[in-house]
């Protein structure tokens, strides 16, 4: 609140006061008082309402200036009468009242949506272990009678165990922070468990993989750094071409370890590098390649990479295919 915006707030009232002032000095006047004694009368009472403007505005200021600040400063905006007192003018209980009425009005609807949203997430969590179980027996069923059909809809079964896994994952997403451990994990062994999960699709789309350079500790959570490793491969997998490979390394630096993982695919546009995290974005290769491809894949590994304090980019600079890499903290 500036001094100007206040007097323009109360210009009826001065207004008033101005035309009040002439009447009764009119008045006087007309009634035989001295014209000395009628301004001195006149002038006590301007003064009597200059400091009253005055004390008003000090007080509203100070209550809007710190209403404003609180508001600006706090990050959840329905609790802002939580951090402030109730004002001792009429128009500033009023607006207290209001934004108190109003922020339970908010809260009570939040705690609705988010009991919806736990009982759902906790629906999809419960469902994706119930199909896992069909997915798991088919599997078996398939290991003891092996054949070229069904080798083929075991292919088809991975990629439905692939998609279940990414939809728990994402019903996950918002709530990492409860479900994740930070400890000192071997590179090697995280990037190993992907491969083996991996290892029927790589072999029947006759990919050759390169392992080199993993020996190095971190700090991170296992279970869910393989699965944006297991993403990125699936990726890699997915827009593959010509004699694919794919090759997984890492480099150190200071006190970081950063995690390369490279092939030969389809590559990424260059004007499409900037937009690949983006949730629902395929790119122009990724429509011709797979158009039915979601473009939730690389949106949740951003995700939960910035969860776990993980940084991850696409590398601009390749003439083919996708270099994408992993910044993680050196454990010591």
């Amino acid at each position: 609140m500036t001094i100007l915006n206040y007097i323009k707030d109360k210009s009826l009232s001065i207004f008033i006061l101005f035309i009040t002032v002439i009447i009764s000095y009119s008045f006087m006047l007309a009634v035989n008082i001295e014209s000395h004694s009628a301004i001195f009368i006149e002038m006590i009472f301007i003064i009597c309402f200059v400091l009253i403007l005055i004390f008003d505005f000090i007080k509203k200021r100070k209550y809007y200036n710190e209403l404003l600040k609180s508001f600006q400063d706090i990050e959840e905006k329905s609790y802002i009468t939580e951090v402030i007192k109730k004002p001792n003018f009429i128009e500033g209980k009023i607006l207290y009242d209001i934004l108190k009425a109003e922020g339970k009005y908010i809260n009570d609807i939040n705690q609705m949506y988010n009991n919806k949203f736990t009982e759902y997430r906790r629906y999809i969590e419960t469902w994706v272990h119930e199909v896992k179980t069909p997915i798991a027996t088919s599997k078996l069923l398939i290991e003891n009678n092996k054949n070229i059909t069904t080798l083929s809809i075991e292919e088809e079964i991975t990629k439905i165990d692939d998609y279940v896994e990414q939809v728990l994952y994402v019903s996950k997403s918002d709530t990492v922070e409860k479900d994740y451990h930070i400890k000192k994990v071997y590179m090697q062994d995280i990037v190993m468990d992907v491969v083996r999960r991996k290892s029927k699709e790589i072999i029947n789309e006759g990919i050759k993989l390169t392992l080199h350079d993993l020996d190095f500790y971190i700090l991170s959570d296992e279970k869910w750094i393989e699965f944006i490793i297991g993403q990125i491969i699936s990726n890699s997998i997915k827009y593959k071409g010509d004699k694919p490979t794919i090759e997984i390394y890492t480099e150190k630096l200071d006190n970081k370890i950063n995690l390369y993982i490279k092939d030969n695919g389809i590559g990424i546009p260059q004007q499409d590098i900037s937009k690949v995290f983006e949730k629902g974005f395929t790119g122009s290769n990724g429509r011709k390649k797979h158009s039915a491809s979601t473009g939730i894949g690389l949106y949740l590994c951003k995700k939960l990479c910035d969860k776990l304090e993980v940084s991850i980019e696409v590398l601009p600079d390749n003439i083919e295919g996708t270099t994408i890499k992993l910044t993680f903290l050196e454990a010591r």
